[in-house]
């Protein structure tokens, strides 16, 4: 994902966050986040999960 790509993820997910505890992260979270980015920016699932990890550390 490009820098502008992921700024955007990381700011959606800041959003998302919000309605969600770690506990749910794979079971819900995963989808939507990978749901957003296909739509969004044609990214694949690895991908997406990936990117939403390595976020999240940043958060």
């Amino acid at each position: 994902m490009t820098e502008i790509q992921r700024a955007e993820l990381k700011e959606y997910l800041e959003t998302i966050l919000d309605l969600y505890g770690e506990d749910e992260y794979e079971e819900f979270v995963e989808d939507i986040v990978y749901h957003y980015c296909e739509r969004k920016f044609g990214v694949g699932r690895e991908e997406s999960v990936k990117t939403f990890y390595e976020l999240i550390k940043e958060l």
